[in-house]
């Protein structure tokens, strides 16, 4: 398929959290604004090998960690309700999450981890498959803020790459 000559826009888009289950149990996150951002073109740190200060190569170094934001509107920091969830739970391994329970994406860290799925919608004539950026075993941190509405910003740090698909 050639590449597309519909642009995309943020009402094409999705986020889901997923965990590590077998049958993998999904977040889809409501009420958002739409500012997903991610810089999946970094590439490992540079180790530059020089001769008497002279550059003669290079070698790769350390992988970066891929870095994904976005922001909600605040509706619930938690709840024990039945089975509901809230964005804030599943960052974060309490409430229900913590008691159904939902898994790790990754044993490989410590901290609480799980994928990230980002889907936008294929709206190009025809349908067809949709664009996808799978970010594996994502460490979550939150921040709140007061407003009209109030807004919940997340952070990812992706520990384990990401992979893109999408229509053929």
């Amino acid at each position: 398929m050639a590449e597309s000559t519909i642009v995309k826009v943020r009402r094409d888009g999705q986020i889901q959290f997923v965990d590590g289950s077998g049958s993998p149990k999904t977040y889809t996150v409501a009420y958002e604004n739409g500012n997903v951002s991610f810089d999946a073109g970094a590439k490992a740190d540079r180790i530059v090998i020089r001769d008497r200060g002279v550059i003669t190569g290079s070698r790769r170094g350390d992988d970066p960690v891929i870095t994904i934001t976005f922001d909600v509107h605040m509706r619930s920091l938690t709840t024990s309700a039945g089975t509901d969830l809230t964005i804030c739970d599943v960052m974060d391994n309490t409430g229900n999450v913590a008691t159904i329970p939902w898994v790790k994406a990754s044993a490989a860290n410590e901290e609480w981890n799980l994928n990230l799925k980002f889907t936008i919608e294929n709206t190009d004539h025809g349908g067809g498959a949709d664009y996808v950026a799978t970010f594996a075993a994502c460490i979550f941190t939150w921040s709140f803020s007061e407003g009209d509405p109030n807004s919940i910003s997340v952070n990812a740090e992706c520990m384990g790459g990401y992979t893109v698909t999408g229509p053929t």
